[in-house]
């Protein structure tokens, strides 16, 4: 067999794998890596001393680096304490709740990692509903939901778009400007989704209230919350400078770890206990096997049939591309997407003379959001969904379907002609 056919079969099982969860995702992004670095130095495409190069270092470092921070500043209760005491200050009641729970999942998500994100979301909205019998399953899916968005904020907001920005250095100036307004406009969308349609269907939803006696309470140490705080907003400031500093986001971020770690007063060996190293892995061996497949052609190959389908969509190819990498999400891992995509659209550009800039945009937004087409297709869904089931609230994928993927699918398509927008006005 050519190599070409070769990788071909390990592409279709590497997804095929993906796509029916038979294994968990890790262990078929290290099959993948195991079965590309044999075939790959058996028919001479690398060698062995080339694998280390191609596992994206300086992409997995910062994300190690950066679930660490966020995981220190969830353990002071920050968000926790953010959330009740605004909820009692502003005293809100009926669907002002649900709003202002949305605004949170999508805030959090932008500055939190976003599992971390959903814990304590779905812990806030049920301990809201439940007392007064209210049906939270809409309102906790929704908010999973909310967490994607929210993953546009910044670089380091959402693994798929860490992962672009730092290959394709694109700077947390760029994503506030392109990020921020398409946030705040699928946050309206949402909440007015929610009022036209979802809110018709919960019953009780008037008399909901958040009554809150001290929101100190979640937090055991008020120094250890401002030392961590203080040394998170400084890494957030220390990433944005960083192209002006001279040195790489991943040196900064544990620049910042080690702040964080010495000054914050916080257990190391308990947040390195908590972090979800099982991200980091799988952005290190599948991106071996994306390489691989590369320098294999079939990348080549896979790119050539996208080309034609964006090329035939004329000035609309990033809407189509980010409509692509939405619904790839949401058979695939949004990681997956992301990394499968990416080296597709530069052989693409390279060929067809497009601009791939908007391109690298529709797979940030698309690979972000598309995941909740499915409620397998998301982890933040699917995790509030595990959590609210484990409250007596199962969400279903029928009552899913039904109910929350049409506002997902109505995001992508806003997002798509908001990508237009940008490139007819020149900034993309």
């Amino acid at each position: 067999m050519t190599p070409i056919e070769t990788f071909s079969l390990i592409f279709l099982a590497t997804i095929l794998l993906l796509i029916s969860e038979i294994e968990y995702k890790v262990i078929v992004a290290l099959l993948a890596a195991i079965f590309s670095i044999y075939f790959g130095v058996s028919y001479g495409l690398y060698g062995i001393e080339d694998v280390y190069h191609m596992m994206d270092m300086e992409t997995v470092l910062f994300i190690v680096a950066s679930l660490i921070l966020f995981e220190s500043l969830n353990e002071t209760g920050f968000f926790k304490f953010l959330s009740l005491l605004v909820f009692k200050k502003l005293r809100l009641k009926g669907l002002f709740v649900v709003y202002v729970l949305l605004a949170f999942a999508t805030l959090f998500s932008g500055i939190a990692e976003n599992t971390i994100t959903m814990i304590i979301m779905t812990e806030i909205t049920l301990s809201v509903f439940t007392p007064r019998r209210v049906d939270p399953r809409a309102t906790v899916a929704l908010e999973g939901v909310m967490s994607n968005v929210g993953g546009l904020l910044l670089p380091i907001s959402s693994i798929p778009g860490l992962i672009v920005a730092t290959r394709k250095n694109i700077g947390a100036e760029e994503f506030l400007i392109i990020g921020t307004p398409l946030i705040f406009v699928l946050l309206g969308v949402s909440i007015l989704y929610y009022r036209l349609v979802l809110a018709r269907q919960e019953l009780g939803i008037e008399e909901l209230q958040v009554v809150v006696d001290d929101p100190w309470k979640t937090v055991e140490n008020k120094s250890v919350l401002a030392r961590s705080l203080l040394i998170f907003s400084l890494f957030i400031v220390g990433v944005l400078v960083s192209d002006n500093l001279g040195f790489t986001p991943s040196y900064v971020a544990f620049f910042f770890v080690a702040l964080m770690f010495m000054f914050s007063g916080e257990d190391p060996r308990r947040i390195l206990s908590k972090i979800s190293w099982d991200v980091p892995f799988f952005v290190a061996c599948f991106s071996i096997f994306v390489e691989s497949l590369d320098r294999a052609g079939v990348l080549t190959l896979v790119g050539s049939y996208l080309e034609l389908l964006i090329s035939a969509s004329n000035f609309l190819g990033s809407f189509v591309f980010l409509l692509i990498s939405g619904i790839f999400a949401s058979v695939i891992t949004n990681i997956s997407v992301v990394l499968l995509l990416l080296p597709i659209v530069d052989k693409i550009s390279r060929t067809g003379g497009l601009n791939p800039h908007p391109l690298y945009w529709s797979i940030i937004i698309g690979s972000n959001i598309g995941g909740g087409l499915t409620l397998y297709g998301s982890l933040p869904v699917l995790l509030s969904a595990s959590l609210a089931e484990k409250e007596g609230h199962k969400i279903g994928f029928g009552f899913y379907e039904k109910r929350i993927a049409p506002i997902v699918f109505l995001q992508l398509l806003v997002s798509g002609f908001y990508i237009l927008l940008l490139e007819i006005l020149g900034v993309l």
